[in-house]
């Protein structure tokens, strides 16, 4: 009995539109249809349309010959809109060549002669909205296919990618592995202190090289990010005694990590100070360029660099010992440009050659 009730309570969620211009044959499909379905009748077909696109409506049945409109034409403008609509004509005498083409072109599911046998009437709307039912379930699975299929062609152009840039990281590491041992042989005999801080810059490193580095990208200030490293810099500035001076615009901001961007600018003034004899300077500058980017330059006038190793100074592993500072790695400016190139700019150096000073850039 509980089962009975459901499906009826089913039934009659489906919504039926009735058309007829004869209120006798409207109340009895009313009295027929009415306790199995939700059901709205007009006499005139020209109020239907609205009706139609303002509600939700599972099945039109319409009579064709009318004196406003046939039945077959308002179903074939309610088709247009709402394809998805199961429409039924009943008529007792319609040209049938009229219903054959509205037929074949989509717009009615059935057609009914005038008196309908009722028992027939419900087989076609039972049908019909099976048909509605099964049509409207492929729709949607055809768009979850659909979706399902642009996903896939992400996903697999997301691991594409990832798999290339393993690959270029995998063949980074493989092409510096000769230089990464010849690098660790000229460590080999120095004190377990300086071993151990190898070994935790090493990591530091590695961890910058071997993974996709989560930036937090933010406006950022490059004046007042200059400064504050500037300020955190204080005590070997004034140990080194070199001059450091800085010209930024006031307004300079660009959306960057500003962790990670502190360290690079961190980097470049600590390289800066560490290669420029007493009496030196430092200038730092920041502007904006010509096609909207921020330009952070920081110019010495230290020992420079030669030509040869402008490039070198940016790789890991790269630069002889006699090349870098006696109490560094030369693994700085290498991260400074994986933590750069990260943000999608520019580092490069500029120097006119040993004892002319050097100049690093940053474009962001």
């Amino acid at each position: 009995m509980a089962e009975k009730r459901l499906r009826k309570k089913k039934k009659k969620e489906a919504t039926i539109v009735l058309v007829d211009d004869e209120q006798s044959i409207l109340k009895e499909l009313r009295f027929l249809l009415g306790r199995t379905y939700q059901i709205y009748t007009f006499v005139n077909p020209e109020d239907v349309e609205d009706f139609v696109d303002q509600n939700e409506v599972d099945m039109v049945i319409s009579d064709e010959l009318m004196p406003e409109m046939r039945g077959s034409e308002l179903l074939a403008r309610i088709h247009k809109k709402h394809p998805d609509i199961c429409n039924v004509v009943l008529s007792g005498q319609a040209e049938k060549d009229d219903i054959v083409r509205a037929v074949n072109e989509g717009h009615i599911f059935s057609f009914l002669y005038k008196p309908v046998d009722r028992q027939q009437l419900l087989n076609v709307i039972e049908r019909g909205l099976e048909n509605r039912k099964m049509r409207l379930t492929m729709a949607r699975q055809n768009l979850e296919l659909k979706k399902y299929s642009e996903n896939l062609e992400k996903m697999v152009e997301d691991k594409t990618a990832q798999l290339v840039k393993a690959y270029e990281k995998l063949k980074m590491l493989d092409d510096n592995k000769m230089s990464f041992l010849i690098y660790l042989s000229h460590e080999m005999d120095s004190s377990l202190d300086r071993i151990q801080e190898l070994v935790e810059t090493l990591l530091n490193y590695f961890s910058f090289a071997g993974a996709e580095l989560r930036l937090d990208k933010r406006p950022v200030n490059l004046k007042g990010l200059t400064k504050e490293v500037i300020k955190q810099l204080s005590k070997p500035i004034e140990e080194s005694g070199v001059n450091v001076r800085i010209t930024c615009q006031d307004d300079l901001v660009a959306e960057v990590d500003h962790n990670y961007m502190r360290q690079v600018i961190e980097a470049l003034i600590n390289n800066a100070i560490t290669y420029t004899e007493k009496g030196g300077r430092v200038d730092i500058t920041c502007n904006r360029t010509d096609n909207g980017k921020a330009l952070v330059c920081i110019k010495d006038t230290g020992r420079g660099i030669l030509k040869e190793d402008l490039e070198r100074i940016f790789k890991a592993f790269a630069l002889e010992p006699e090349k870098r500072h006696p109490n560094g790695f030369g693994l700085n400016l290498p991260i400074a440009k994986l933590i750069v190139t990260a943000h999608g700019g520019r580092i490069w150096a500029e120097s006119d050659g040993p004892g002319k000073g050097a100049t690093f850039c940053i474009r962001i």
